[in-house]
């Protein structure tokens, strides 16, 4: 088999179905606006989402099939473009550092620093202003909707918020096992 040819069978094999029974992951070029190197992750079900490790938050979801690589792998010339997603967005949510301690105001200083995939899960690890958070993202039993559960720190007394463009803030009150759930409900395609 030709060089081309392996280039063409393992880029047709990158375009993937609608519904894995395992948790994918690819980094890379991504549309709408995500940072580079950004997260798709494929969850089981044929729901999909890009988590930007820049702004440590999930930018958008998307229902179908996953992913289409072959624009982003450069070709002659080494021009790139974002992969595209095999499937209609059904939810956005944008702004900087939407994770905040203290003050809502206040953008943050987030680093992320890894993942560990799961059965049914990914689970992302970053800290908001020097404290570590593990959010485990999932998909709802049934469907329906993104489930993210963060994690805090033991004696952990700072006050967190959600903070999205064109929403209020949101406070968030952690339980006592020192977490929280945010379920992202998806509807109808969005622009």
């Amino acid at each position: 088999m030709t060089p081309s040819r392996r280039l063409t069978a393992f880029l047709s094999a990158c375009v993937v179905a609608s519904a894995y029974a395992e948790v994918r992951v690819e980094r890379g070029y991504l549309p709408h606006g995500a940072a580079p190197s950004s997260f798709a992750v494929a969850l089981p079900g044929g729901v999909n989402f890009c988590f930007d490790p820049v702004r440590c938050g999930v930018s958008y979801v998307w229902t179908g099939g996953f992913l289409d690589l072959a624009p982003m792998r450069p070709g002659p010339g080494k021009f790139m473009k974002p992969a595209l997603l095999e499937g209609p967005v059904v939810h956005r949510e944008e702004g900087l550092a939407p994770l905040r301690r203290g003050d809502p105001a206040k953008v943050p200083e987030v680093i992320f620093t890894g993942y560990t995939l799961r059965d049914e899960a990914i689970e992302f690890r970053y800290t908001v202003d020097g404290a570590p958070v593990r959010e485990e993202v999932k998909v709802r039993t049934g469907g329906g909707a993104l489930v993210r559960t963060v994690h805090f720190p033991s004696g952990n007394d700072a006050r967190w918020w959600r903070v999205l463009d064109g929403r209020p803030p949101e406070r968030l009150a952690p339980g006592a096992d020192e977490k929280f759930t945010l379920e992202s409900p998806l509807g109808k395609p969005v622009p």
